[in-house]
């Protein structure tokens, strides 16, 4: 009889919880964006954080198994500290610092052991995506996005230089509680502060965008935990709007062509084009991957 193998194989882990912070500006992208969330990223649960005024907007449009959660459960009035701290040309960039405090406070509540994904909430998957391999390994995608404001800010807050050689700004990050405590603990110690305290007396405060997230959560993991993660090749686009348009008005055949081509798709409220000419060329590109999603279901990319 042939010996029963006494390895054993590795435990793989399980995403507890996707984290999405969205307000009114994306709520007709939200509405899109959860169901294919939950369709396409397999996770133990859903949430996602709004302003406090806005909580019952978004719960009549969003279904469970999502949750719909208020900004003050996990900053309280942090709004406040972060209007004083930018100076007054800054003030427009009030609400997008505070989503960042928000995602990162909202991953701390877990314990250390869990697994969490950031998914930013304008951006659509377009097919089953695996974040995390058979070995155990976090599958992070790549942007191509470079400031140096933003490494300019992880190196005085933690010391550390750039060495990838792209961006870990990418509409969604994967990773262990833990590793995002080591960060923030990392960032308290350096300042001596607590860590919200901390970002803030590092940034530079006259730069709008001073500071990152998910370049900064990516930079620590990339330094402190880089046989743990792998790079996706896949590539994703950025600028659905200004491609196809509101996503409210695509049809099936056209998110079946998307997928052909890309991980997932975003569609950010800057991005919206104005003029017949650019709008005639967005129906084009409807067609062209309405066309591609009905007659070449069967090509994998």
């Amino acid at each position: 009889m042939p010996e029963m193998s006494s390895v054993t194989p590795p435990v793989v882990p399980v995403i507890d919880e996707v984290i999405s912070v969205c307000s009114i500006k994306d709520i007709d992208v939200w509405t899109v964006a959860a169901k294919h969330i939950v369709q396409f990223i397999s996770a133990k649960q859903y949430t996602v954080i709004v302003p406090d005024a806005q909580v019952q907007m978004f719960a009549a449009v969003t279904k469970a198994p999502y949750q719909v959660k208020p900004e003050s459960l996990f900053v309280g009035n942090l709004k406040e500290k972060i209007a004083q701290t930018l100076t007054p040309e800054n003030q427009d960039r009030v609400g997008w610092y505070l989503q960042q405090f928000v995602k990162i406070s909202a991953v701390l509540t877990h314990d250390d052991q869990d697994v969490v994904l950031i998914w930013d909430a304008d951006t659509v998957p377009l097919k089953k995506l695996e974040f995390i391999n058979s070995s155990g390994q976090f599958i992070y995608y790549k942007g191509d996005e470079y400031r140096k404001s933003y490494f300019d800010f992880i190196e005085r807050a933690l010391g550390l230089k750039r060495t990838q050689n792209f961006s870990f700004i990418a509409q969604s990050l994967i990773l262990k509680v833990s590793w995002a405590r080591e960060l923030t603990n990392a960032l308290a110690q350096s300042a001596q502060l607590p860590w919200i305290d901390a970002v803030l007396s590092f940034l530079d405060k006259a730069e709008p965008a001073g500071f990152a997230e998910f370049e900064t959560l990516g930079t620590w993991i990339w330094n402190h935990h880089h046989d743990e993660i792998l790079i996706s090749e896949h590539p994703w686009y950025r600028n659905g709007l200004s491609l196809v348009g509101n996503p409210l008005k695509l049809s099936q055949s056209v998110w079946n062509g998307l997928a052909k081509s890309y991980a997932f798709i975003s569609f950010e409220a800057w991005d919206e084009l104005v003029g017949l000419r650019k709008r005639l060329k967005r129906v084009a590109r409807r067609y062209q991957y309405s066309y591609r999603g009905k007659c070449c279901l069967t090509q994998d990319v």
